[in-house]
């Protein structure tokens, strides 16, 4: 778990750098320069400056824990309902196979995957302009708890792990390992412009969608290992079951 938790947030950190700065970075701006349009201070000191944005980032982070304990305990609940003893290691082959195509389409191996058939994604598009509009200090925290719904390749490959983990305090974990990740760049986007270059960014959005791939592939392993694991024992309780009873 430990191992796991740390290659999530090693996920987050890169893909912060790439991806996010990408996708997220222009709301970051957005809400940035509205924050200095509706401040009084006309020289704000470095905290003024970044405690808005460490409110935005914990917003967002609150939000993937809460979708990491969903997904924990939709995991859960099936291992649950259905009795079949090699679920859990069905599950994490499961995910492990959907983060490997999560990463294969975010480093372009394979063709891209359609982006505009998200469920809700014009409501939800609206409801993020409305709050941008009239974003402050006072309820910037709020934002960030809305644009933690915002749809993300690398989101959904996490969200597939935290599935996997069969437990809302390890899907919990597992999205706060991922939030942590994403935290760096997101503060720093907020604070300063055009931090890395957009060479350098494509670099690390590339590596980040590999770990992916690579997590994916040890997800894989481990649910087969469980799975063919909890066989084995099936196989050999007869076996042990008549030589209890020839004794």
């Amino acid at each position: 778990m430990q191992i796991d938790l740390a290659a999530v947030f090693l996920i987050g950190l890169l893909g912060g750098f790439s991806h996010c700065i990408g996708m997220c970075g222009p709301f970051v701006m957005t809400y940035t320069l509205k924050l200095s349009e509706n401040s009084a201070v006309a020289q704000p000191t470095f905290w003024q400056q970044f405690y808005p944005h460490l409110l935005y980032n914990s917003g967002r982070v609150l939000t993937y824990i809460f979708l990491g304990q969903l997904f924990g305990l939709l995991g859960q609940t099936l291992g649950s309902v259905i009795a079949f003893k090699s679920f859990q290691g069905g599950l994490m082959i499961f995910a492990g196979a959907i983060m490997i195509l999560m990463g294969l389409d975010l480093s372009s191996i394979i063709p891209a995957l359609p982006r505009d058939t998200f469920f809700g994604a014009a409501r939800f598009t609206n409801i993020v302009h409305s709050f941008l509009n009239r974003v402050n200090s006072r309820n910037v925290f709020g934002l960030g708890v809305v644009l933690g719904f915002l749809p993300c390749g690398f989101l959904y490959a996490v969200f597939a792990k935290a599935a996997a983990t069969q437990s809302v305090l390890g899907g919990g974990l597992t999205m706060l390992a991922f939030g942590l990740g994403t935290f760096p760049a997101m503060v720093l986007t907020g604070v300063t412009a055009h931090l890395i270059s957009s060479k350098l960014r494509k670099r690390l959005y590339r590596i980040a969608a590999i770990l992916v791939i690579v997590l994916g592939i040890f997800t894989t392993y481990k649910g087969i290992m469980k799975a063919t694991g909890k066989m084995k024992m099936q196989h050999k309780t007869p076996t042990s079951e008549h030589m209890h009873h020839q004794s």
